[in-house]
């Protein structure tokens, strides 16, 4: 009988981020895709959440909703740096481990 197990690491750039600046714990926090006024929020914490900040809105729109809000880019090459290193982990527990990309953070594992 094959066992299937998923493990997810729930918005994964928003822990890279929380993890390079643990200050901001205590402060909204969403993950950009630029920092600039025009860039677009791609992952919110429950604390920008609770300003209605959302994904897909413009960073000056969140900043206008939350002035303590603090905001980082996460680059792709160190997203699939950390998916890869927990993929490896990962595998000293089971022979195949499938990375999901999208959203980045799920990993299948089977056998």
């Amino acid at each position: 009988m094959s066992r299937v197990a998923c493990v997810d690491v729930p918005a994964l750039p928003l822990q890279l981020l929380w993890r390079r600046h643990a200050e901001w714990r205590a402060h909204p926090v969403v993950v950009v895709d630029e920092d600039r006024p025009q860039g677009t929020v791609l992952f919110a914490d429950e604390q920008a959440r609770g300003h209605r900040i959302l994904p897909g809105m413009r960073y000056a729109h969140a900043l206008a909703l939350a002035r303590e809000l603090r905001a980082g880019v996460v680059a792709d090459a160190e997203v699939a740096a950390e998916v890869t290193a927990i993929a490896e982990a990962l595998r000293a527990c089971s022979p195949s481990v499938e990375p999901s990309h999208d959203p980045p953070g799920t990993f299948w594992l089977d056998g």
